[in-house]
Formats: structure tokens, sequence, C-alpha cells
């Protein structure tokens, strides 16, 4: 498969407008196209469907799913196709509505498909002749469907006509036709995270700890390894590195726990990714994606704390677990299968499970108690008033998006903070009225910014040129944070969540934006403190305390004075390696640039390569 150039031009290969099947001679020589297979819909529709994976199937015919669109609704559904090796006699032969992969067996009985991360099987008819394609269902179809897996399962193919081999997160499986058996392999894999060795001091500034401590003011902070090794007044003769701080001020780093990112198809991580760097770049030194295709985020995380990306640390709850009453999207139609899709999601390594707006009260239910069970956190999309007392009632942690109901009565902030509920506002992207977002939009000339244009591509800037201006008044922002206030007040907890919205800068919008009603301290708890109570890290994220881990912002002005100051950052730590804000130049323990936006490998530099993945 050939794209058609998106990645020389600051795209993705999900952003090619089409692909060429591309034949090539075993032993070497030039290429030649067999067919060019446009992409139809919207990006993130095709981002699943980007890999087609043509095979060699039976008759010598090549096959590989496309897009195509649904006859009604104008969604996209998958199609097998089957072409001769020169690329003609085109032919249709099965219609899947959400599979991102169709395989045929080589003897061309059978296709084993793709469909919710799970692999399935169906007969394969109609080889050799032209008649139209039959249309699958896994839940109503003319074929019988066959459940191959039920925990997982991606990548489907072929050893022979009678085995499937797949795998799905730590496993490799490889099941067998005729007795119907499943032999799984664990892959064991370990690589060391990035720890520096040594320690750093910063000196002479004003500490806004969160904890016990308080504010402290000229004082000091030492970070030994990763980790905080004494807050306050220090002894830093001993520091392997010490940093003038005089004047400055540190705050712990910022936890997004409603981010969206990395949305490009499964296995194209670049190593230098803009969209990891924005945002610590901009002082995000953790964040959840709570929304994501698994085969993206999760080692995308895994590469982060291996030192391989720079970026936050990254958590996930994956796959969303979609609404249960449809026929094909993750239906969960008992509790067996709705603990199959939490323990899926689980060995790929999410802390949190995504219930996105289940019809019945029972299914919310069931995801509830299966998370209990597995020891999964529980976030939502909320809904109306009535949806979210009645998620919490049934044992749910936190939920996210802004209730439209405002003011907020008591009654209702005290039953949420009595539950000891997390509310996620989102501030940017909710509120009756128009979204709060469009006031920071209309406010300045962002498009100007520097250090937007430093890390943000040309492309995601355009639409910040056409400013769209309303009086103050119409956004909801001030009143959706009372109403977080409030559930604070009566015991409950928040966080910040920027929806991916516009990178990395709408956290601090967020932060902003709960000021309102909190306070600037407040606004800063609810940024960190809270959102490490959120994510289940408050042991080790959210404040600065000794044995915590070393995120903080070193900041030139005080945003206790001016909420805004949380953008004034100097320097970023993460894990105790230090960078430059604006550039995530490193600073210590090593002195090294960022670079491109393209792994530089430094043995095959030596060698007079760079490879470029």
């Amino acid at each position: 498969m050939k794209g058609a150039g998106s990645t020389f031009r600051g795209r993705t290969v999900a952003h090619n407008p089409s692909v060429d099947l591309v034949r090539g001679p075993a032993g070497g020589g030039p290429a030649s196209s067999i067919i060019t297979v446009a992409f139809i819909g919207r990006r993130d529709d095709l981002a699943r469907r980007a890999i087609l994976a043509p095979s060699w199937g039976p008759d010598g015919r090549i096959f590989f799913p496309r897009p195509v669109r649904a006859e009604s609704g104008g969604g996209l559904k998958t199609e097998l196709v089957s072409v001769r090796p020169d690329g003609s006699d085109l032919k249709r032969h099965l219609i899947l509505p959400y599979a991102d992969e169709i395989v045929p067996s080589p003897g061309g009985s059978h296709a084993a498909f793709q469909e919710g991360d799970n692999v399935y099987l169906v007969p394969l008819p109609f080889i050799g002749t032209g008649d139209e394609p039959v249309e699958i269902n896994r839940c109503r179809s003319k074929l019988p469907v066959r459940v191959v897996s039920r925990d997982g399962g991606l990548y489907p193919r072929w050893r022979g006509n009678d085995s499937i081999e797949y795998g799905s997160a730590k496993n490799h499986y490889t099941y067998d036709l005729q007795t119907e058996h499943t032999q799984t392999t664990e892959i064991r894999l370990t690589v060391p995270r990035r720890i520096p060795e040594g320690s750093v001091a910063i000196t002479g500034a004003r500490i806004v700890t969160l904890g016990a401590a308080g504010v402290l003011e000229n004082s000091s902070l030492i970070v030994q390894g990763s980790r905080i090794a004494c807050v306050g007044d220090c002894d830093t003769q001993s520091a392997n590195r010490t940093i003038d701080a005089r004047g400055k001020t540190i705050i712990p780093g910022l936890i997004d726990m409603h981010a969206h990112h990395y949305r490009e198809h499964r296995g194209y991580r670049p190593r230098r990714d803009y969209e990891a760097g924005i945002y610590l770049a901009y002082g995000v030194t953790t964040n959840l994606d709570n929304s994501m295709w698994s085969e993206n985020i999760f080692p995308t995380g895994e590469m982060i704390e291996a030192g391989e990306m720079i970026g936050p640390r990254t958590f996930s709850s994956g796959d969303p677990v979609y609404p249960g009453d449809g026929p094909n999207r993750n239906d969960l139609t008992s509790y067996q299968e709705t603990e199959d899709n939490l323990q899926r999601l689980a060995s790929w390594g999410a802390v949190s499970i995504k219930q996105y707006q289940q019809p019945r009260r029972a299914q919310r239910q069931w995801v509830s108690e299966a998370a209990r069970k597995i020891g999964l956190m529980v976030t939502a999309e909320g809904g109306d008033l009535t949806y979210n007392l009645g998620m919490i009632m049934d044992g749910q942690t936190v939920w996210e998006y802004p209730m439209s109901y405002l003011p907020l009565y008591g009654d209702v902030a005290k039953f949420f903070g009595k539950a000891e509920t997390a509310y996620s506002p989102t501030f940017v992207v909710g509120g009756p009225g128009p979204w709060n977002i469009e006031y920071f939009f209309g406010e300045d000339d962002l498009w100007k910014d520097t250090k937007q244009q430093r890390w943000l591509p040309w492309r995601m800037l355009t639409h910040l040129r056409r400013r769209e201006l309303r009086p103050q008044s119409d956004y909801s922002n001030p009143l959706l944070a009372q109403g977080l206030a409030d559930i604070i007040a009566e015991g409950g907890m928040g966080s910040i969540g920027s929806h991916g919205e516009h990178h990395a800068l709408a956290a601090h919008w967020e932060v902003w934006m709960a000021a309102a009603a909190l306070g600037n301290q407040g606004a800063l708890e609810v940024a960190s403190l809270h959102g490490a109570r959120f994510l289940g890290a408050e042991e080790d994220l959210g404040s600065l305390e000794v044995g915590k881990l070393a995120d903080f912002l070193i900041l030139s002005s005080n945003p206790l004075e001016n909420i805004r100051n949380t953008l004034s950052i100097d320097h970023v730590v993460k894990g105790g390696i230090v960078y430059a804000g604006d550039s995530l130049d490193e600073i210590w323990p090593d002195s090294r640039p960022f670079g491109p936006y393209y792994w530089v490998d430094e043995d095959a530099l030596r060698s007079d390569s760079i490879r470029i993945p």
C-alpha cells in the first residue's frame, strides 16, 4: 500500500485522500500500481480504516477492504473487494457496518473480520461471481457469524485455511476453526523507565505546594531522581545542578482529565509528535485521554514512560463503552459481556472506563459493578440532572461535561458533595449558550502567538484568523464555575478538561474559568490536586510534597496574583527532567534539543543515515 504523499505535506497517513495498491517483484526492481483506492468521509471516520492490508486470496486475486458510503445515515461501512493482479475485474463480496479489517482465507471459504476490537468469522460467498455483495451484521445476518474473541482481538491473519492468528494488548492468539480452540501466548516485554541520575535543586522560589505546607516564600525544592526529596528549607549544597528561581513561582504540573489526542491510525506514532509535545510545553504534565483507540493511546503512554517520546504522563480509558441498545456498537446485552469489554480494556492498561451514555440503568450498573470488581475508575459522558444523579447513585466515580441547570440548587450540590464524586465541567465545550471556548478565540489574535506557531501546524491556526465577538455576558462559564465550587464546598472534587479542543492552551482557559468562583488558589487545586484524585493517583501526583513525583512548573509570574500567569512558563519539570518552557529543549540531566518532528537515532547518525519511522 502506498500513500498519496500526505506525510510530506505535514499531514498523517490517515489524511491521504487515496492510496495505491502496489505490486513489486520480490527480488527487487520497479513496482507497478495495481489500483487506486479513494478514501471518503471525515478523517476521524477513516483513521481506523486507513490501512487496507491487501492479501492474496483464491483464484490468484488480491483482496482488500475499502470504506464505502452507507446508503442511509451518511456514515461509512467497510466493503471487501477483490481484483485481478493487474487491477482489473473488481468484484464486491461483503459489506460490514463497522469492520476495520476483513481478510479472506487462502481457499476462499471464510473471511475473518475485526469489529469493535474483536474478531469474527463468516462464510465468504460468491467467489468468482459478479453477484451483489452480501451485507453482514454480526447480530442479524443472512450468513452465520461465529464469535472468535470476546475480550479483545486485532489484526486477524490466516495460517492456512483452518487457523486464524490475531493479537490484543500483550497476548497473541491462534484460533483453530475445526476444534474452535484458542491458544494464547502472553508476550512479556519490559523496558526501563527513564529516571534521571543525580539531583537538581531549585532555589529562592515561591512554592505553591497545594499540600499541608501551603505557600512557601523564598524556599527551595530538591529533586532526587524522579521524585521530590525536599521542599522548603533545604540543604542544596550537594545537588548536582542548581537553578536560581528568585522572584519566580513553582506550582504543580497541570492534570488534564478530559483530553482527546492521538486520533490518527493505530501504529503510526511519530517519536516527536506535536500533539504530545505541545501539552508538556504548556505545563500539562499528566493527562487522561478518556475516549481513544487502544492501539494508539497505550503504546504512546508506554513510549513516553520509557523516554522514547516527550510528552505528559498519558493515561486512558481506551475505547469508550458506547450506547448499548443498537445492534453493533459494543452493545451490552448482559453483565458477562460488560465484564468481557472491561477486561479487554484493562488488559491494555486502562485505569478508567468511559461509560458513554448507556441508555438503560441496568447497563450502567453492570459497568460500575464490573469496574469495581476489576479495580477501575468509571467516568462518563454526563447528561441531564436525573441521568447524572442515577449514575452516581449506582457507584460511578466521576462525570464530564457541564450540567446546564444554572444555578445549581443546594440539594444537588450537597448530594454530589456527600457522594465525594468528581465533576469535570469541561468548561470550554459546554454550558447553555455559546461554547465558552469561543470567548477566548475572540479575545486575541492567537494565530500570531509565537509559541502557538512553534507547536501547532499552520492548518490548526487558520480558523483563529476570524474572531467572533459576543458580549461577555453571553457566556456561562462563571455560573458553571459556581456550580463546581458549590459541589466542592460540600465535599466533592473537580478537574480541568480541555477536551483536546485547542491543544494545551485550552487547559489554561479551564483553570482561568474555574477561578471565577473558586479563586486563584482554588482553581490551581482543581487543576492539579483534584485531578490526581480523579485519576486515583493522589499518592504520587497533585501537590509538591516529599516522595511525590517531581512534576511542576517554574513560572516567571505569580498566578496567585493573576491566574493568567499560569502561562508564564520558564521551565517544565516532569519526573525530574527539566525542560525549557518554550522549546522543550532538555536542560537536566542532559543538555539536548527537542529536535525536529522525527527521531534521529544516534547510532544511525554515526553510520551516516537517519531513521524516520
